[in-house]
């Protein structure tokens, strides 16, 4: 199957190429212009495409204007029914009322942003469209190697729960933390802790806004106050866990630490601004809202070195395990580290479009931790489009008008810039932890 993709935002773009190499081959543009080219020359080849992924808003020639001459250039052909190209329309959440014009104009469906696998797996199967196969190599394993994101979560699961693979468990130092300050624990218990794992320098860094350089590190948790200590040991003993022997993966690891450090820092700054009222650490929900894939990461790469997939993962289905898979994962694991329920509930519906779905009980229960999702969706999102990003290392071509929380929560521009500045200016400081 030949399938054109038409995006004009480098990150939906990739990521649609990601998944949608998953079905077909794919061939990528991004104004209507060229994309309408693209499809004559590819009749002229005889080698049509079969399927279009098409977003509506393009610059120059938009979305519902190129799938108008796309309709009217079969016509031209005179192609028969079965001939003509599947269209799907992806749109965001604002382009409700160009939808039904869309329709109007000959597409098969469409599918509203974010989007994962799974969404796109359910709309191409309703028209009669499934996934290819892909090659796993030449050799052979006595059990067969796992082919879809599906298989190889359920042996994720399996392996799991008949103990031949454990989730990861948290720094001990970080536990230790967690335990004195649940207990109000004194201040020579936590120098105590940290003599030997924190770095005096730490803060003597402009990060921590000091004067004059401390000489023992009872100077310097006295000078950082309370809070700080807490955050700066969070950050340490929570940066030694993205980790990876696997040189395969260490790029991706590093990029989903300043994901979420970054996060952290957005989350923090933004519920302060906001004077939210939350049931958790912002910083911490947005420290560990993705920890499900570094976990995933960590056993992938253990099935690996056990030889499990042949040749290696396919890079398709790792990106596409990563994005279908790591919400339920990552609550899993923080449920597994006594995590409360409003950390538990931001991993596991992070990723959802809509912090609260229309009705149901777990509707009720989302809202109770609306606000809290919406800042983690919020910084997660601000920081993809300051080059944070797992995938990229770009900044991402994200509309923040397409992000639900800048609504709900009344973001204002000024606001939203103030947040950028912050991140860059934390992200800058805390270099050496990278």
């Amino acid at each position: 199957m030949r399938i054109l993709i038409v995006e004009d935002e480098m990150v939906s773009r990739t990521k649609l190429e990601l998944i949608m190499e998953y079905f077909g081959d794919c061939k990528t543009q991004e104004h209507g212009d060229d994309a309408l080219a693209a499809f004559h020359e590819a009749h002229r080849d005889d080698d049509p495409f079969n399927l279009i992924m098409l977003d509506i808003n393009l610059p120059g020639m938009d979305g519902i204007q190129l799938l108008s001459a796309i309709r009217n250039a079969e016509k031209e052909l005179n192609l028969e029914k079965s001939c003509k190209a599947k269209i799907l329309m992806t749109t965001s959440y604002r382009d409700k009322d160009r939808v039904v014009a869309s329709i109007q104009s000959g597409c098969d469906d469409y599918i509203g942003k974010p989007f994962d696998l799974n969404l796109i797996r359910n709309r191409l199967s309703k028209l009669g469209i499934k996934e290819r196969t892909l090659s796993t190599g030449a050799n052979e394993t006595s059990t067969p190697a796992p082919t879809t994101t599906d298989q190889i979560y359920g042996e994720i699961v399996t392996l799991i729960n008949t103990g031949q693979t454990n989730l990861p468990s948290l720094p001990k130092l970080y536990l230790r933390f967690r335990e004195l300050i649940a207990r109000k624990a004194s201040f020579n218990e936590i120098v105590g802790l940290i003599r030997k794992d924190i770095a005096i320098s730490t803060s003597n860094s402009a990060y921590y806004k000091g004067f004059v350089t401390n000489k023992s590190l009872e100077q310097a948790v006295t000078r950082m106050g309370y809070n700080a200590i807490v955050q700066m040991v969070t950050e340490l003993s929570i940066r030694k866990f993205f980790t990876m022997k696997t040189e395969k993966y260490r790029s991706l690891i590093e990029n989903l630490w300043k994901h979420s450090i970054s996060s952290a820092y957005a989350a923090e700054f933004m519920s302060k601004l906001l004077k939210l009222d939350l049931k958790g650490d912002p910083f911490l929900m947005g420290l560990l809202h993705d920890i499900g894939k570094l976990a995933l990461l960590q056993i992938i790469a253990d099935m690996e070195r056990k030889g499990r997939f042949n040749d290696g993962i396919h890079p398709i289905m790792l990106v596409n395990i990563l994005g279908d898979y790591h919400c339920q994962l990552g609550a899993k694991l923080l449920e597994k580290w006594r995590f409360a329920e409003c950390y538990i509930d931001t991993a596991l519906h992070h990723n959802h479009p809509d912090p609260i779905p229309a009705a149901g009980a777990q509707a009720e229960k989302e809202a109770a931790y609306c606000k809290e999702l919406m800042i983690v969706q919020f910084a997660s999102q601000i920081v993809n489009l300051m080059g944070y990003n797992i995938l990229a290392s770009d900044p991402a071509a994200i509309d923040l008008n397409d992000v639900v929380p800048v609504q709900q929560l009344n973001l204002k521009p000024e606001r939203i810039a103030e947040t950028k500045e912050q991140v860059t200016e934390r992200m800058k400081e805390v270099q050496d932890l990278f």
